[in-house]
């Protein structure tokens, strides 16, 4: 916390600086990149041509927003707290309140524990497409979670091991496996509802699923499968030899992630924790197992 605010103190202190300003707000946010995070919940809620992007920040939070495109309505469901909209002086917001912010970044510092709704017209159930249109991501965010990805890939080598060990058991080849993975022509979105979940660089392999909020041991985090299509749910989680998520189907042979541990939320700058299952499972449920 003091490393925090010795980091804002020098930041604020430098000459021109404006948290007015998208500016201003950026390289605060660039510097706490380096600070410890605060971890918090963000719930994806999708029907009636609409998303809803539903943030839970604790008391006492730091909120750096990402620089909206446009402008878009807020709602302020819980809590209260201080805001200094782009060009705007500071004030005081306590729930309920709605009202429509304009394009720009937004910087808030919680005074209670805070539920924040930002509300947008869209079809699409795509949370990481929804992100490259509706904000503009810094160049340091995108060079941090790089950086991320590169540190943690040499971590997770027992579960390409343990990959390579599952494709040997199954009776398969890796290239067989590759191209069931990539094959896309039984492939669907999401349908509407609430997720905790995005797409993102995996640093096991490739691209996976990440929780973008807590989510409860034993609750669904998504659907796989639905009738004979898949989900990207159904072709984006990655193998692990620990896996956090399992199985399950119901009486008409629909798949469903579900999550056998407490998966944890979203430390600010961060992709949040991966959803894992253990391919042999999926293998034997969908009867593609020929080894022992």
């Amino acid at each position: 916390m003091n490393n925090a605010v010795e980091i804002v103190s020098s930041v604020v202190a430098q000459e021109g600086f404006n948290l007015q300003t998208t500016e201003g707000k950026m390289a605060l946010g660039k510097a706490l990149l380096e600070t410890e995070q605060q971890e918090i919940s963000t719930i994806h809620r999708f029907g009636g041509g609409l998303y809803i992007r539903e943030a839970h920040y604790p008391k006492g939070t730091l909120v750096v927003g990402l620089e909206h495109v446009s402008e878009h309505m807020n709602v302020l469901l819980k809590g209260s707290l201080q805001v200094i909209d782009t060009g705007d002086a500071p004030q005081t917001l306590t729930a309920p309140h709605m009202f429509v912010a304009k394009a720009g970044s937004k910087l808030g510092l919680t005074l209670e524990d805070v539920v924040w709704q930002n509300i947008y017209v869209s079809n699409s159930t795509d949370v990481a497409y929804l992100e490259s249109i509706l904000f503009v991501i810094p160049n340091d965010l995108k060079e941090h979670q790089a950086k991320q990805l590169a540190e943690r890939y040499p971590l997770y080598e027992e579960d390409r091991q343990d990959f390579l060990t599952m494709v040997e058991e199954s009776g398969w080849t890796v290239e067989d496996i590759e191209l069931v993975s990539k094959h896309r022509e039984d492939c669907i979105p999401f349908p509407d509802g609430s997720y905790s979940i995005c797409a993102g660089n995996s640093p096991i392999q490739g691209k996976g699923m990440f929780s973008t909020a807590a989510i409860p041991i034993n609750s669904i985090i998504a659907p796989m499968r639905l009738g004979n299509c898949r989900t990207p749910a159904g072709y984006l989680v990655t193998h692990s030899k620990n896996p956090n998520a399992v199985v399950f189907t119901n009486n008409v042979g629909d798949m469903f992630l579900v999550a056998n541990k407490s998966i944890r939320g979203t430390p600010g700058g961060d992709q949040g924790e991966e959803i894992t299952i253990d391919y042999r499972q999926i293998m034997k449920i969908n009867n593609l197992w020929k080894g022992n």
